[in-house]
């Protein structure tokens, strides 16, 4: 009887092992993602951030939310006074990490992200909606450097929770809700 009952607990830690191997019903990759996941965060996304910069001109500022609607209200990614600082470099990562815009005349503008034209679709030149990063330099990166990451966001019904979100000073209708 006692191997009767060795071989039962046996089987049964064999069925549990097999059965907690590679589940193709279970891949990482089929289950649904949120595009929004990490938008908005405060955390650097390229190393910590670093501020050794004067900025008696004016405080730099980093909005973090896109509203390609076309009203002219948080339709390209902003950072205030950034024009105070020539010598500086934005570069925009898309969520698979690869380079997708780079300036070093970034005012807010005149050298953008994302351009134009709109689509209903995508938004402007194709931008889909989703969570985006950011790296700003100024002067180079003992000096200044900030990182993370923002939210593209157009014509879809229902938005995501961006409470967390800088968005700038007015308030913007596709959001819903009044700017920090």
């Amino acid at each position: 009887m006692f191997k009767q009952i060795k071989f039962l607990i046996a089987i049964g830690l064999w069925f549990m092992i097999v059965s907690c191997g590679n589940d193709d019903n279970n891949r990482e990759e089929d289950l649904p993602q949120n595009i929004y996941e990490g938008c908005c965060s405060t955390e650097p996304v390229f190393g910590p951030n670093i501020d050794n910069l004067d900025q008696t001109a004016g405080e730099i500022e980093v909005y973090t939310i896109v509203t390609q609607n076309g009203d002219g209200i948080n339709d390209l990614f902003s950072i205030r006074n950034i024009e105070l600082y020539p010598n500086h470099s934005v570069t925009i990562y898309n969520a698979e990490n690869e380079q997708i815009f780079q300036s070093t005349n970034y005012v807010n503008g005149t050298d953008f992200f994302p351009g134009y034209p709109q689509d209903e679709d995508n938004g402007a030149n194709g931008i889909p909606n989703g969570t985006y990063r950011y790296k700003l330099v100024i002067e180079n990166e003992e000096t200044y450097r900030k990182s993370g990451s923002f939210c593209v966001y157009t014509w879809i019904d229902e938005a995501p929770n961006f409470e967390g979100c800088n968005l700038g000073t007015e308030f913007d209708p596709i959001i819903a809700f009044p700017p920090n």
